[in-house]
């Protein structure tokens, strides 16, 4: 028996319109497509403070530390997994060089950087090349349902692209992934066919009506031919359909697809490095804008995600040793973020500084899951079906380590991960194995091994396995 694609398909709706198990027609459940599943990085630099990232307790008793202090209070604290022993043992094994640019050349990639002086060693010693693979994020879109972008990347600060400024790479080699660095580049790029809400809203409920119409007959069709179960399960499922399509009538069950608020702002002004990394120029004016650019960065990746337009995100919120001078943080500061990363652990006030900045970071990321949770999608929102990953190059910033490296996951992607738990695992374990289990969530579970192969020996995390 013939069966049309659409018979096993999810729907426009955002409601499962796949025909169930038929005993008669084998493979019928094999052809139903999965959920959509999406994955958004979001990076901030310099390190941490170990104490005020670490959790009390473990399991999902644990109290987050008080840089999760904003995640917690905007209610997504079982939505977390804080991480604590997972070190960038890739970057280690290899060649050398700058220590924040082995860090983020290693974050995504898990795997070390090629030997060379194309980018020199801020404090000295051996410079490096580019990574020798390809990130994450760009592995997982390059295996996800193909949309019209293969992944939407945003950058806050502008500055040319380098080993300190990129984070995304389709290759070995410097195939770098170039992120918009302009909202208004990004805003004319990405929405530029996208309608008005009352528009996009008929044209997509048209579309929805048409297709439960030709299932609806269809099925119809179906049930005649069959009898006992099978014709039972037909006829329930004629049920939801019918109930689907009288929801359409008088509401908008899906995500809206619509533009988010132009943006008033252009590109920042350029940050200016040298060869080394160091940046040539501060000015700590330049850089009160950046909260604006984060909010609007921040809907941008929601709708072009509520669009389909990509399934696979990233947002660098700063650059890797980033010098932004986050001069709105409560209590003021005189210091850039890496100055006050390269002070001393008994100068208590830098301390206080960079915890206040990490918080500052952390909720930025409370606001992108908050977003995500207030768009509905069937009969959830787009949170129910995404992962989340908070990543840094540095473990510590005035030590300039890759051991112990801030990492956390939020989102569950679909029931994968154990969400609401601290999970301290044994010195020495390589992220690598994290990166592995963020493939194997979205879906990807023939991947067995992601970077430099020797540190997936062990294979994906199964601590965080629901």
């Amino acid at each position: 028996m013939k069966l049309s694609r659409r018979m096993f398909l999810r729907g426009a709706t955002g409601a499962a319109i796949a025909l169930p198990l038929l005993n008669d027609i084998p493979g019928a459940r094999a052809q139903a497509a999965a959920p959509i599943k999406r994955l958004i990085v979001m990076f901030s630099p310099n390190g941490t403070i170990p104490s005020a990232w670490a959790s009390t307790g473990q399991g999902a008793s644990f109290a987050p530390g008080p840089i999760f202090n904003d995640l917690v209070a905007a209610g997504h604290k079982n939505d977390l997994i804080i991480f604590q022993g997972l070190d960038m043992s890739a970057c280690l094994d290899g060649p050398g060089g700058d220590a924040h640019g082995l860090g983020i050349g290693c974050m995504l990639t898990g795997t070390e950087l090629a030997a060379g002086n194309l980018f020199e060693a801020g404090m000295g010693g051996a410079g490096s090349g580019w990574p020798g693979g390809i990130s994450v994020d760009q592995l997982i879109a390059s295996k996800l349902p193909q949309r019209p972008h293969l992944s939407v990347d945003f950058t806050i600060k502008r500055m040319s692209g380098s080993i300190w400024s990129r984070m995304s790479y389709t290759g070995a080699g410097g195939q770098v992934v170039e992120p918009f660095d302009d909202p208004s580049v990004a805003f004319n790029t990405l929405f530029a066919n996208v309608g008005d809400s009352a528009s996009t809203t008929a044209r997509r409920n048209s579309r929805r009506k048409s297709v439960l119409d030709g299932v609806t007959g269809e099925l119809t069709a179906l049930s005649a031919s069959l009898s006992g179960s099978d014709k039972a399960k037909v006829e329930s499922h004629l049920t939801q359909i019918r109930q689907i399509e009288t929801q359409l009538q008088v509401s908008m069950p899906m995500n809206v697809c619509t533009k988010p608020p132009a943006p008033a702002l252009t590109a920042s002004a350029p940050i200016i490095y040298n060869a080394s990394g160091m940046e040539t120029k501060q000015d700590p004016s330049a850089d009160n804008d950046v909260p604006m650019r984060h909010d609007l960065v921040r809907k941008m990746l929601l709708a072009s995600m509520a669009c389909d337009m990509t399934r696979v995100g990233t947002i660098m919120m700063a650059p890797s040793r980033s010098d932004i001078f986050l001069s709105w943080i409560a209590g003021g500061v005189t210091e850039s973020h890496h100055d006050y990363s390269h002070e001393g652990d008994t100068n208590t006030t830098a301390q206080q500084r960079l915890v206040a900045i990490n918080q500052w970071y952390a909720k930025q990321v409370a606001e992108m899951i908050t977003l995500l949770k207030g768009v509905k999608e069937g009969a959830g929102t787009m949170w129910d079906n995404t992962v989340l990953l908070w990543a840094n190059e540095l473990g510590v910033g005035n030590a300039h380590s890759h051991t112990q490296i801030p990492l956390m996951l939020a989102g569950n992607a679909g029931g994968f991960f154990k969400t609401g738990q601290a999970i301290k695992m044994p010195s020495g374990t390589p992220h690598n194995r994290l990166l592995l289990s963020l493939i194997h969530g979205m879906g990807l579970t023939d991947v067995k091994t992601f970077g430099t192969a020797k540190f997936c020996a062990d294979g994906p995390l199964t601590e965080i396995q629901a």
